[in-house]
């Protein structure tokens, strides 16, 4: 049956379900966002943190049902490489714009 799979699959499933809700509002939205896909916006986003957040959560649950197979770890490591990719872009923008001031 559909319920009767294993909390990684879970696990698996909810993380890349939040991640595609996470890019998709960027991948939509005009310049200047207004009315009704703002609040599509937001809804998605909100939707992206609560799947990433019980993905992580079935992952932890697999991790101490000790379940067998690497898909446990993805919602653990999908949400932790997007905070990653989020806070290194910054960082790697500011190191590009210093290395371009010395030729």
């Amino acid at each position: 049956m559909f319920l009767n799979k294993s909390y990684s699959y879970w696990s698996l499933v909810l993380s890349i379900v939040g991640s595609l809700f996470l890019v998709t509002p960027y991948l939509i939205s005009p310049v200047h966002p207004q009315g009704f896909i703002v609040l599509m916006m937001k809804v998605m986003l909100i939707i992206a943190i609560i799947s990433l957040i019980l993905g992580c959560a079935t992952s932890f649950y697999a991790i101490k049902k000790k379940e067998e197979g690497v898909k446990k770890y993805v919602g653990i490591l999908l949400p932790l490489f997007i905070i990653l990719v989020i806070i290194l872009i910054p960082i790697l923008m500011g190191v590009g714009f210093i290395l371009n001031d010395f030729p």
